[in-house]
């Protein structure tokens, strides 16, 4: 799904180092890690194409549907949440 991504974002710094990220076979990643635009692109992707996306990779699968439309709605939760301000920590 991490490349899936990386071949989606338009800024092409962010998509060499989500490939670097698959490459580098990793468990996981956290979007701290990136600047805020850049967690907003993935977001947005995550969002908008990733589950279409799995549906035609895995057709019938419930179980990668359900886990993949839990990520989308998490990320739709976060997306609604209001951004802390450095200063307010």
């Amino acid at each position: 799904m991490v490349e899936f991504i990386a071949g989606e974002v338009a800024d092409d710094e962010l998509s060499e180092e989500l490939y670097h990220f698959v490459k580098g076979e990793y468990g996981y990643f956290s979007l701290s890690t990136y600047t805020s635009e850049q967690a907003e692109e993935i977001m947005t992707v995550i969002r908008e194409s990733l589950l279409p996306a799995v549906a035609e990779w895995y057709p019938g699968d419930d179980e990668v549907h359900d886990f993949v439309a839990e990520l989308v709605d998490l990320v739709k939760q976060a997306q609604a949440l209001e951004p802390i301000n450095q200063n307010d920590r």
